[in-house]
C-alpha cells in the first residue's frame, strides 16, 4: 500500500524523529505521533535485518515490559507475563497471554513482524536509536500506530533463557502448564491462579519462586530439554524435588 508517493515503510522511518509515547498492547490507542516526512538513518548496513536477530524488549499498552525474539529462519515469538491491565479476578494466565507466534520480514530500516493474533510489531532505526511502532488487530497500517516506544537489545548474557517453556509432567494425567521468562528477572505461567514470579540464575540453574509458593528449577542443557525440577507449595526447598518433569522451550 502507498501513500501518496511515498512507501509505507520509508514513510514510518522518517517518522522516527517524532516524539513516541509509550503505549498499549490493546485497547484505546493513546495519543502518537502522525507519521510525517523527514530524514531517515544514512547508515545502509544498519538496514540489514540480520543485525536485528535475537531478543528485545518492547512496551505493551501498560508501558510493561515484554519480549520479542527474532530468528533467523523467519520465526517471531514473544515472551510476557499477561497483557496489559489484568482485571481482578481473572484466573491463571492463558497461554496467548505469555506466547505470541508469527513472522518477520524486512521492512525499510528495520523489520516487520505479523503474528497470528492479527497484532503487528515493527522494530525500525530512527536517529536516536532503535524503536517499536505496534498495530492492534484490524489498525490500519498506514496509519498512526496503536503504541510506540523504544526497542532495547536484551542483553547476551540472558537471551538464550528469555522465552516460554513448556513443562510437561511425567504423569498423563497431568496437563503440560507454560513458563514464560522475561529479562527483567519477571516470570509467569499458566498453572496457578495466580501465575506470577521471579526468577535468577543459580549454580548454573534457573531458579523460579512462585507466589503460590511454588518453587521451579531447570538445569540449563546447550541443546534439547530441559530438565525441570518441581517443588510444591510447602516442601522443603533444601530437599529433593516434589516431582521431576521435561521442559521444552518454544
Amino acid at each position: 500500500m502507498r501513500l501518496s508517493s511515498v512507501s509505507l515503510p520509508a514513510l514510518l522511518l522518517a517518522a522516527a524523529t517524532a516524539a513516541f509515547v509509550p503505549g498499549e498492547r490493546a485497547g484505546a490507542a493513546p495519543a502518537v505521533a502522525q507519521p510525517r516526512l523527514g530524514a531517515v538513518a544514512s547508515d545502509a548496513a544498519e538496514a540489514d535485518p540480520a543485525r536485528l536477530m535475537g531478543v528485545w524488549s518492547l512496551a505493551d499498552n501498560a508501558n510493561v515490559l515484554f519480549n520479542l525474539r527474532l530468528d533467523a529462519d523467519g520465526r517471531a515469538t514473544t515472551a510476557a507475563a499477561g497483557r496489559g491491565p489484568r482485571p481482578e479476578g481473572a484466573g491463571a494466565f492463558t497461554a496467548a497471554d505469555l506466547l505470541e507466534r508469527g513472522r518477520w520480514r524486512g521492512w525499510g530500516n528495520g523489520v516487520r513482524v505479523d503474528y497470528s493474533s492479527g497484532w503487528t510489531d515493527t522494530l525500525l532505526l530512527g536517529p536516536a536509536g532503535m524503536v517499536q511502532w505496534s498495530w492492534a488487530p484490524g489498525a490500519d497500517r498506514s496509519g498512526p500506530p496503536t503504541n510506540a516506544g523504544k526497542a532495547v537489545r536484551v542483553d547476551a548474557g540472558v537471551t538464550a533463557l528469555v522465552g516460554v517453556y513448556r513443562i510437561m509432567p511425567p504423569s498423563a494425567a497431568q496437563a503440560p502448564w507454560l513458563a514464560s521468562l522475561l529479562s527483567d528477572g519477571r516470570a509467569a505461567n499458566t498453572l496457578d491462579a495466580d501465575g506470577s514470579g521471579n526468577w535468577r540464575m543459580q549454580a548454573g540453574a534457573v531458579v523460579i519462586d512462585w507466589s503460590s509458593g511454588r518453587r521451579t528449577r531447570l538445569l540449563v542443557k546447550p541443546q534439547g530439554p530441559f530438565r525441570a525440577e518441581l517443588w510444591s507449595v510447602g516442601a522443603n526447598r533444601d530437599g529433593a524435588p516434589s516431582q521431576v518433569a521435561e521442559a521444552i522451550q518454544l
